[in-house]
């Protein structure tokens, strides 16, 4: 019987296990050849960043050599010289310049001691002082120095170098050289990838006359050639998914491999955001094939021994094959009581540490944190906290690659090692960010430390024949000054490590508890705006709506201002996005509704004509449930004529529900109150919904009136506008009119309704019934 189930359990094994190696072989190469693959993928994703990179850096270079170049020459010399009374011809040297350079787009200007432009290359303008409206040519005349940056201006995104002059060991003056990026998106297209780039929208409002003129997302698109394709593809799945992929995305479907590469501004954040496209439908490299083709090969060899190696056991020795295996088995028990224990203490040590240097992590940070500030209470004892975060770290990896980061991070925890005391715990929470925890330490010995950190980061760090440099941010916080919670601190030195950053980086700050007021600010504001309208601190202005034609009054569009009783008028740019932020924005809607429609009825029943007075509604008025009730309420309550009043919403508070928006603007329409679309030009509206809305008036943007009538680009979109609320036969208004330029230039546009200084600022209800007033009697005494 024993040796019947002997030879069942064998069978069985010999066929198990032939079965498992062939389950185990397949999921095997497919995971090797996936991650062979993916590892492919990631290295056409590091070349499109290396190109990318190299460009870049071969055109900055270009950039400054042309300047240096400039600087040599006898014309550019006699236009700084002072004992010169005419400026020399710098036009046939600016052609030569072009003509004989690679970088067809290069400018360049001469720029005096005193900071005054005497020349520049791309239009007549000069004799201007650049050194009262730019900062980095102040510091030039200062400290001159040749410098070479990337830099977002009102027009493009810009290669910018500077190059001091001299004169009989003088500084006379400098050079600047200036090229777009249109140049690097050619290449990187003749190379074979597809690029767009888009500067972070918080440059937009910088952005005053931009060269493309197109936007993303708010993000502007700086390259002329990007495809339609690519920037299809960013709109549909979204500018955000490609801005925090990790550092490649695949399109299976559209056998795409994405990448971006991200180009930093001077205090190291993000200015523009590189994203690459290359097509990958043919990708099969030979390695590929040849790691798959090899472990097919050895998976199948070793297959084909274990059924011969089974049998073998099976016919002649299996039972000292099964007593060996027993035995075996033994010893692997008790080897294996031995390995869980030992890996049960290693798996304690790498719960509590850094896998990386073997520093304390985060969680081993704080429970010795904890354990400091229970020590120091009961001891009455400090307790302080070094926040440091690598400077620049992200270029290190993104050029040398990760290995090479990893192996930086090893250094700096050495140096680190080598400054603070025995007792002092040194703990590594993620990335290139690292604490220091001291006890009852002299804010003395905390600046001595501080200063030998920033000063071991000077030399540099060599990493397989590649010189690195770095510096550490530090923020400083001490307990109990700081806080007395193991939260507090760390939140309070992680605020002074980037106080350290703001302030040019490599250096240390102590927690400023200034940092905090800003915070307690607002939230004073917002404390105080819950009772803004009970304590009747709010006031109406109306700024009146012109017809150019003749001067008449046609409307006022009612704006709330805050009559703080101590701070005294707040405007609405400071309270507004702090209402909308905590949902206080509704109560100040509702109270301007009224009080504008109170204040209009009064003076059209004493005869004063105000037209109709427009009321602006936040998007969560506009998406309230009472607020179709609430206008039918005040309506009727003020016997206001529903045709004298005017609803005012913005173009992008509409486009955030636009079904919802049509469907409330609907009801209100038929109500007989008016529809204005506000900032018209500056959203996202498309032809599609402006057609739909049940909107009477455009309001043009006084961003777009402003640059008339010198932009070209502000008169053709300004022009557009009014042709097409002509053909959708809606009426326009244009914001910001202050110049009787301004004013010649809409009326022979045929828009001659308009709003703005010219005529009148925003007045408050005393001054506006007089200026209505007076108003009156000038029609009345021209006609």
């Amino acid at each position: 019987m024993p040796q019947t189930l002997n030879n069942s359990f064998i069978v069985k094994f010999a066929i198990f296990i032939p079965l498992l190696w062939i389950v185990f072989g397949y999921f095997f190469i497919n995971q090797r050849i996936s991650a062979i693959t993916e590892e492919e993928y990631s290295n056409v994703a590091k070349d499109m960043k290396f190109e990318l990179q190299t460009l870049i850096n071969e055109k900055a270079e270009a950039v400054l050599i042309i300047a240096l170049s400039i600087k040599k020459a006898s014309e550019v010399m006699q236009a700084l010289d002072l004992n010169n009374d005419t400026i020399p011809d710098l036009k046939k040297f600016s052609l030569e310049l072009r003509q004989y350079t690679s970088l067809k787009n290069i400018g360049f200007q001469i720029i005096n001691s005193d900071g005054i432009s005497v020349y520049r290359s791309w239009t007549d303008k000069k004799g201007d002082n650049l050194s009262d409206v730019r900062l980095d040519v102040a510091k030039m005349i200062t400290y001159p120095k040749v410098s070479s940056t990337i830099s977002t201006g009102k027009f493009d995104l810009t290669f910018k170098s500077m190059v001091p002059i001299y004169k009989d060991g003088e500084f006379i003056g400098l050079i600047e050289a200036l090229a777009k990026f249109n140049s690097i998106s050619k290449k990187m297209t003749q190379k074979g990838y597809d690029i767009a780039i888009l500067v972070d929208k918080k440059y937009k409002e910088q952005l005053t006359h931009p060269f493309t003129k197109k936007f993303l997302e708010n993000n502007y698109i700086a390259n002329l050639d990007v495809s339609e394709e690519l920037l299809n593809t960013i709109k549909t799945q979204g500018f955000n998914s490609f801005k925090n992929m990790n550092n490649f995305k695949i399109d299976k479907e559209k056998k795409n491999l994405y990448g971006m590469y991200i180009l930093n501004d001077i205090l190291d954040k993000p200015m523009a955001y590189m994203i690459m496209k290359k097509n990958i439908e043919n990708f099969q490299t030979e390695s590929v094939i040849r790691v798959r083709d090899r472990l097919v090969l050895i998976f199948t060899l070793i297959f084909f021994f274990l059924v011969i190696f089974i049998y073998y056991i099976y016919t002649t020795k299996y039972k000292n094959f099964i007593q060996d295996i027993n035995r075996e088995l033994e010893e692997k028990v008790t080897s294996k009581t031995k390995e869980l224990y030992e890996q049960s203490k290693e798996l304690d040590y790498l719960a509590h540490h850094d896998s990386l240097t073997s520093l304390p992590n985060r969680l081993l940070f704080n429970d010795r944190l904890k354990q400091s500030i229970r020590h120091a209470k009961r001891n009455n004892t400090l307790v302080t906290i070094l926040f440091l975060d690598l400077d620049r770290f992200k270029e290190v990896n993104d050029t040398y690659g990760h290995d090479v980061g990893d192996e930086l991070l090893k250094v700096v925890t050495q140096r680190l090692k080598s400054i603070v005391r025995e007792e002092d715990t040194i703990s590594r929470l993620g990335g290139d960010e690292f604490t220091i925890l001291m006890d009852n330490i002299t804010q003395t010995d905390i600046v001595k430390i501080a200063e030998k950190i920033i000063s071991s980061m000077q030399e540099k760090v060599i990493i397989n024949n590649k010189k690195i440099y770095t510096t550490f941010s530090i923020g400083i916080s001490t307990y109990p000054d700081d806080g007395d919670t193991l939260e507090t601190l760390v939140r309070n030195a992680d605020s002074a490590m980037y106080q350290a950053k703001e302030n040019g980086k490599n250096t240390y700050r102590f927690y400023n508890k200034e940092m905090t007021q800003k915070a307690l600010k607002k939230l004073e504001i917002k404390n105080e705006l819950r009772h803004v309208v009970k304590r009747d601190e709010l006031e109406a202005y109306y700024q009146p709506k012109i017809d150019a034609r003749d001067g008449s009054v046609v409307g006022l569009e009612a704006l709330v201002r805050w009559n703080h009783p101590q701070k005294g008028l707040i405007f609405p740019d400071t309270f507004i996005p702090i209402a909308q932020e905590n949902h206080l924005i509704v109560d100040i809607d509702n109270w301007m509704l009224e009080k504008a429609i109170d204040t209009v009825v009064q003076w059209n029943l004493s005869g004063i004509k105000t037209g109709k007075v427009s009321v602006n509604l936040s998007a969560q008025k506009l998406e309230s449930e009472e607020l179709l009730q609430r206008l039918q309420t005040i309506i009727s309550k003020s016997a206001l004529h529903a045709s004298l009043l005017e609803i005012e919403i913005t173009e992008g508070k509409i486009m955030k529900n636009p079904e919802l928006a049509i469907n409330i603007l609907e009801e209100i329409k038929k109500m007989g109150i008016s529809i204005a679309i506000d900032d018209f030009g500056t959203g996202y509206s498309s032809l599609s919904y402006l057609k739909k809305f049940p909107i009477d008036i455009l309001k043009i943007d006084r961003s777009f009136i402003d640059g008339i009538p010198d932009d070209e680009h502000d008169i053709a979109i300004t022009t557009l506008i009014i042709a097409l609320s002509k053909s959708l036969n809606i009426d326009v208004i244009a914001e910001g009119a202050e110049t009787q330029e301004h004013i010649d230039f809409l009326l022979e546009a045929n828009c001659p309704y308009v709003q703005g200084y010219y005529f009148s600022k925003p007045l408050n209800a005393t001054d506006c019934k007089e200026f209505l007033t007076n108003r009156m009697h000038i029609i009345e005494e021209n006609s």
